[in-house]
Order: C-alpha cells, then structure tokens, then sequence
C-alpha cells in the first residue's frame, strides 16, 4: 500500500516536473448561446499602431523638454 502511494505521488507531480508545454494558439474561441461561434484574436503579429525603429523603448520626454518649476515665484 505504502509503495503505490508513493508512486500515485510521483506520477501527480510529473506534470510539475515536466513544465508547461508550448501553446500555438492564436484566438479565443467562445460558443455563442444560439450555435455559432465568435473568434476573438489573442496575439497579433506585431505591435499595434505604425512601425517604429529600435528607439521605441525609451521614454518619450527626457529631462530637457519638460517643465521646470520656477522657484523665483
């Protein structure tokens, strides 16, 4: 008894063991409650909006065009 529980144990942990496999979808698919179905796209291709070049990272002000505070008033 005390060896099947032991190896009931190790076979739950396999999948733990082992990771999560790679997922290749690309859309949610929901039933609809008068048949059919509606098809919702979860990863586009590419970014949303125009391309950009490898600047598109960086914060959009630095330190030089902002406001500063005038301490005179």
């Amino acid at each position: 008894m005390n060896r099947q529980l032991a190896l009931f144990a190790a076979l739950a942990l396999l999948p733990a063991m082992i990771g999560p496999l790679e997922a290749e979808a690309r859309a949610l698919v929901a039933p609809l409650c008068g048949g059919g179905a509606v098809s919702i796209p979860v990863a586009p291709d590419g970014p949303p909006g125009p391309a950009q070049g490898p600047c598109c990272a960086k914060g959009c002000h630095t330190g030089s065009s902002r406001k500063r505070l005038d301490r005179t008033q």
